[in-house]
């Protein structure tokens, strides 16, 4: 079992300004992972009596989206100085590595949305072309019912001042005596009645009552005819 003869700790929250500090810190906070810590632990372990350095790096995960686990990983370095800057140096790399990861995940969410939205955006044109096509259907329909309904209504107008002219001849003709259901054979003017005041009694020849009891009568037709 190696000897432990010397341990170093440091942590990130508590940093100062070494290389790599200041961007793995940042990276981690934008990961929402708390700021890692880093162990060493130094060694002998050569034959010659090297004193080396066991460094352990614990990049604790997040437990919020995006969810990340925990990174642990160690490795042997000649000093604590050297093997923490390699520390912070891997790292920031792993970090990079699962947020390109993600970032390539992201991607292909993006890309299978913008898929899923231009296809639906495509089916939305295909609709409003066809309802403007419908559109232009039903404003041509309108204008051609505009157009009988306006040439009805002209026709009607024609036709009610037919109906009114005709109105005004009938009544014309009612006041002038005149037959309006056919010839003028049974109508009678004033003339008609001035030559009955000069034919005598004895021109109409009385028959006998039929069976209804009507009495026809004769009227003797002119000798000289």
């Amino acid at each position: 079992m190696e000897p432990y003869v010397q341990t170093e700790t440091y942590d990130l929250e508590n940093g100062g300004s070494l290389v790599f500090e200041r961007d793995l810190y940042l990276v981690s906070e934008r990961l929402e992972r708390p700021p890692p810590k880093f162990h060493g632990v130094r060694i002998h372990n050569t034959p010659a009596g090297e004193q080396q350095w066991m460094i352990t790096a614990d990049l604790k995960g997040s437990s919020e989206p995006p969810i990340s686990e925990r990174i642990l990983f160690s490795f042997k370095a000649y000093s604590w100085v050297d093997g923490l800057a390699h520390a912070l140096q891997e790292g920031l790399a792993r970090h990079l590595d699962f947020m390109l990861h993600e970032t390539r995940k992201d991607l292909e969410l993006t890309r299978v949305h913008s898929h899923r939205a231009q296809m639906a955006l495509a089916h939305h044109a295909d609709a409003i072309r066809l309802l403007a096509k419908d559109r232009r259907s039903l404003r041509l329909q309108r204008a051609k019912n505009v157009a009988t309904i306006t040439r009805l209504r002209e026709k009607i107008r024609t036709l009610e001042v037919t109906v009114r002219t005709q109105q005004d001849q009938i009544q014309e003709m009612e006041e002038d005596g005149e037959d309006i259901q056919g010839g003028d054979d049974f109508l009678s003017d004033d003339n008609d009645f001035e030559d009955d005041e000069f034919t005598d009694e004895e021109d109409y020849e009385f028959l006998e009552a039929a069976e209804d009891g009507i009495i026809p009568i004769d009227v003797d037709e002119d000798p000289e005819e």
